[in-house]
């Protein structure tokens, strides 16, 4: 039995939920087509395209129809897209220009560059996000020309993309803006960007910079100075005059840099920050500790802890959290009763991490004792972890807590620690009242093998009520996600065996397998005759990818590396072209023999990562990922891919530290705040999601989804009053024809209600 026939099992037995979410792609609710949209991608079934492209084309939709199909990346989807890129309605088009950045293609790059000089704006920033994304150079002059935008929002995401293109052709430029500009905000993002191009020209404008006004400039300058691997002597003597800045971001990046330069005894420094009267600075403290490698780190952190105010405290927890061993054990379960929420639930979460099975009877006697909902939902997710049996009583008593998210938590929990002997248990929660409990039942019922679970989930997509629809379209593409991951994931065999014994129609399986074999095409002219010198096929096959003819670019590729198996370089090549022709499943075994020659190989590492995620190979991505990072920590764009797939995985704590530390790096654009603050939510830290949404509004304050979320924070939070304030600024800012704006009306609404 072969992998691809496992999927396609697990797509056959979809097919009537398939079916179902691509009829919520008609509905009128605004919600539901998203989700609807959202799930078809995650199932990634070819038969959904079609229907997705009609949608895309019909109704003026939400981002998620062209995203759906950018994610199932099918390169039918794409000639659909760029002729709705030309066609379609202007409410549409910034929704596909976002979606052509996954398109590895020079169809998609002209289209893109094509859009720069488009009237609306919203589809030239969503332009330049996608060719910042897909880094093709022939875009870079473009992107230069965009600097001349009067609209700062478009002015900042260009500075943006030239930093992710890593254009070394965009460094005078960028310069010569910075230079002349008054715009604190502009400046602090040119001096990012210099620091992400690394070019070595560029050091005397960022110790310019050093001098700024402006705090933020600084701060920028010396993170962009630690990306620009100078001689320590060097950066020493250009940060040192920094470790005792009054500003706390300067001083903790000054400090950060020194920290991992090891050319400085920090001690009296970090004295002098631990003594300091200002909160923000003592605070910036425990930040410094839980980033760089202080052998007495965990001594001034156990003392920031006994500190009087709390965001002092909360800092110093989340850098316990960080350097956290079992040796601290004893600390952590004494935090258990900080008087600070945030405090007691770092430690929760991070004796969960940890596995610490002594802190069990600790945490049962939290989950009695404690009011808090985030910290009791914490706990149960930490017994889950922990995984010890003695635990078990407290899970399924939780199972019948009278909060909905402690419900959900548990059925999360009973699985990881009983695996395929949780179906029992679970199965009569199909029942609970609460969507995402029963979402989370269905998900994990189908992951350790009762399959049957569909039929449920078939039945929740044809209930009356919206929520219902829409917590059963987010499990189905949550068992989409699992059958992509199933060629993978060691803890799907019970799911594996389910599939094995499912009997599904030969014509569906020899279709599938059809469809996962790339195309064959007669053979070209430029292929009939290769040329016979090494080095003018080489410079043919190179030829013909500068014309943009890929396919037979890559004939030609494969014929020099049969000749010549052991080139660097055309192995690289080949990966990149079988990666802009999205066949990912193709590349992956040349960008492998690219490491084989190279282990230092960086962007081979990267694109390993980038198609494994695109086979559904999720954790082999990871590891792709972070071998990358090990390289070079500075890659942002890696760093924050990681830190997407640990959402995608449910691993929330390490999406937050690999967000929190590509920050370090970049700073964040909207998207990526936005799913900072899922990953805070999750965590239950709603301050610092809070605080990501309220950024996140401000840099794209078009976008409704973000005060949306922000604003139902705010209420749950007993802030009834900053979240009207929310909406009402929602209503101000949002284009009049974005569907968003009836979902803000509406929760004002229930809100007020």
């Amino acid at each position: 039995m072969s992998d691809i026939d496992l999927r396609s099992r697990g797509l056959w037995l979809l097919r009537p939920c398939t079916r179902k979410l691509i009829g919520f792609l008609a509905n009128s609710d605004s919600r539901l087509r998203g989700e609807g949209a959202k799930a078809l991608g995650k199932i990634g079934d070819s038969e959904s395209v079609e229907p997705l492209v009609e949608a895309l084309l019909k109704e003026k939709q939400d981002e998620q129809m062209p995203l759906a199909l950018a994610e199932i990346g099918d390169p039918a989807a794409l000639a659909p897209l760029l002729s709705a890129f030309r066609e379609a309605d202007r409410e549409v088009r910034p929704n596909i220009a976002l979606a052509l950045g996954a398109f590895n293609d020079q169809g998609a790059v002209k289209s893109l560059i094509e859009a720069l000089s488009d009237l609306d704006p919203n589809v030239r920033y969503n332009s330049i996000t996608s060719l910042g994304r897909l880094k093709d150079s022939s875009a870079v002059s473009n992107l230069l020309g965009c600097l001349g935008e009067s609209n700062e929002w478009i002015f900042l995401n260009v500075v943006d993309a030239l930093a992710r293109m890593g254009a070394h052709r965009a460094t005078n430029p960028l310069v010569a803006f910075y230079l002349k500009e008054r715009n604190e905000r502009k400046r602090s993002a040119i001096i990012t960007a210099l620091g992400f191009i690394a070019d070595l020209t560029s050091v005397p404008t960022l110790t310019k910079a050093l001098r700024d006004t402006d705090d933020r400039v600084k701060a920028n300058a010396i993170e962009s100075l630690a990306r620009m691997n100078l001689p320590p002597e060097k950066a020493m003597s250009l940060i040192q005059p920094f470790l005792k800045h009054p500003n706390n971001r300067v001083r903790g990046n000054a400090m950060i840099l020194a920290g991992n330069l090891g050319k400085i005894d920090l001690k009296p420094y970090l004295k002098v920050m631990q003594d300091d009267p200002e909160k923000w600075i003592r605070a910036t403290l425990g930040y410094v500790l839980s980033v760089i490698d202080y052998p007495d780190a965990l001594e001034i952190i156990i003392e920031l802890l006994k500190d009087e105010d709390p965001d002092v405290r909360k800092n110093a927890a989340l850098a316990l959290s960080a350097r956290a061993k079992e040796a601290q054990t004893e600390l952590l379960v004494k935090m258990l009763s900080d008087s600070i929420p945030f405090v007691r639930l770092q430690a929760v979460i991070t004796l969960g991490r940890l596995k610490i099975v002594s802190a069990v009877p600790w945490l049962v006697k939290m989950l009695k004792t404690d009011r808090n909902f985030k910290i009791r939902s914490a706990v149960i997710t930490s017994l889950g972890h922990i995984g010890d049996k003695t635990g078990i009583p407290t899970l399924q008593s939780a199972l019948r807590d009278r909060d909905s998210r402690v419900r959900a938590n548990s059925v999360e929990a009973i699985e990881e620690v009983l695996g395929e002997a949780s179906i029992s248990i679970l199965r009569p929660m199909l029942n609970d009242p609460d969507n995402r409990t029963r979402s989370n039942v269905t998900k994990a019922l189908f992951r350790q093998g009762d399959v049957e679970v569909i039929n449920d989930l078939e039945k929740m997509l044809m209930g009356k009520e919206i929520s219902t629809k829409i917590s059963a379209a987010y499990a189905v593409g949550q068992i989409g996600l699992a059958l992509k991951e199933i060629e993978v994931s060691p803890l799907q065999d019970p799911l594996k065996n389910a599939l094995e014994k499912i009997e599904i129609p030969a014509e569906f399986l020899q279709k599938k397998q059809q469809e996962s074999k790339p195309a064959s095409e007669p053979a070209s002219e430029a292929a009939s005759s290769f040329p016979d010198s090494r080095e003018e096929l080489r410079r043919t096959f190179l030829e013909l990818f500068k014309q943009g003819n890929l396919k037979q670019s890559l004939e030609m590729a494969l014929e020099y590396l049969n000749r010549n198996p052991h080139d660097l370089m055309a192995n690289f090549f080949v990966g990149n072209l079988h990666f802009q022709l999205s066949h990912f499943e193709e590349s992956l075994p040349f960008f492998q023999k690219t490491i084989e020659l190279d282990p230092f190989h960086i962007q081979a590492h990267s694109n390993l990562g980038i198609a494994c995620f695109r086979c559904g190979k999720l954790h082999e991505a990871i590891e792709f990922f972070k071998k990358a990072l090990k390289l070079k920590p500075d890659l942002t764009v890696i760093r924050f891919n990681l830190a997407s797939l640990f959402l995608k995985t449910n691993r929330w704590d390490e999406a937050v530290r690999q967000y929190e530390e590509g920050c370090r790096y970049q700073e964040p654009n909207s998207r990526i705040l936005a799913n900072m603050a899922f990953a805070y939510q999750k965590l239950g830290n709603f301050d610092r999601a809070i605080s990501c949404y309220q950024k996140a509004t401000q840099i794209d304050p078009a976008d409704p989804g973000n005060y949306y979320n922000l604003a139902i924070i705010l209420a749950r939070s007993g802030r009834k009053n900053d979240a009207f304030e929310v909406i009402n600024r929602a209503v101000k800012a949002v284009p009049v024809t974005s569907p968003g704006l009836k979902s803000l009306r509406d929760l004002h609404d229930r809100i007020k209600g």
